[in-house]
């Protein structure tokens, strides 16, 4: 049931999601400061991003629509907020739509994702 959001991997993935959601749906508030070098998580470190990915784990898996789960490494000024908008499904598939606040010192981004459950159990951004 693990998440990666890997920064090598996941922003060309995420890149191309976007793109294709802004062509598909007029450009509904798609924000794609998560992607510039600009944003807090250009900035994390391979320990942040475990942090991350462990925080999102445990999002998707536990934290009920409406609420939110808190992460921070403590070794690092990197943290943010998870929270939980609404599940619903999509092929089968159960999806959950996640606005991510990441933060990094002064640095402050937001973005929102909908995550689906593959069937290994491994939770992707849907597209």
């Amino acid at each position: 049931m693990k998440s990666r959001i890997i920064r090598t991997a996941f922003i060309p993935g995420i890149l191309i999601a976007l793109l294709l959601s802004l062509w598909a749906t007029n450009a509904t508030a798609v924000n794609l400061m998560f992607l510039s070098k600009e944003s807090p998580a250009a900035k994390f470190s391979d320990a942040d991003w475990l942090t991350f990915n462990r925080a999102l784990d445990h999002t998707l898996a536990n934290v009920e629509d409406g609420a939110a789960y808190h992460w921070n490494n403590p070794a690092s000024p990197a943290s943010g907020v998870m929270e939980m908008l609404e599940s619903s499904m999509k092929d089968e598939q159960p999806c959950r739509r996640m606005r991510l606040t990441n933060s990094y010192n002064e640095v402050k981004g937001v973005s929102e994702f909908v995550f689906c459950k593959q069937p290994d159990g491994e939770w992707k951004v849907a597209q």
